[in-house]
């Protein structure tokens, strides 16, 4: 029971062991009060109601709000899930990309030794004694 209405309960009993409960009771006047009585608990009632109302509204609306925090980290979840996929495939290109440019570095050392040795060869004259052009030479190593 609430307290306010537990505390009407008390006054009401007290009035009604007062003499003048019994004084009004055989009069016109014990039906209005009565009737002013009724109308003061059905207010009171109509009040409780409209709280409870707007109580149960506003639950509602919070438990909606609850609803979509929790879808947001459901999908924060699925999110994570991508986000180490994503990570893990980042660091397998990095690999791939160091790998790649370790290879590259090897064929522009052997391009830049091939280059050297091209140029050693026209200067001793090789070309000369094998019949050879330096320029047929030339564009069969950058085939």
């Amino acid at each position: 029971m609430y307290r306010s209405s537990y505390l009407r309960e008390v006054r009401k009993e007290k009035y009604e062991r007062s003499d003048a409960y019994d004084e009004l009771q055989g009069t016109s006047d014990f039906s209005s009060l009565a009737q002013a009585q009724g109308l003061e608990n059905l207010q009171e009632l109509n009040e409780r109601f409209a709280n409870y109302i707007n109580r149960a509204r506003m639950l509602e609306q919070r438990n909606t709000i609850f609803r979509k925090q929790l879808e947001t980290f459901q999908r924060m979840d699925v999110l994570a899930g991508l986000e180490e996929a994503f990570a893990e495939q980042i660091e397998l290109n990095r690999l791939r990309i160091r790998e790649l440019s370790a290879d590259r570095a090897k064929l522009e050392r052997e391009d830049k030794d091939s280059q050297r040795m091209l140029d050693e060869y026209r200067n001793k004259g090789i070309y000369g004694e094998e019949g050879l052009t330096s320029q047929s030479i030339a564009v069969s190593i950058e085939k």
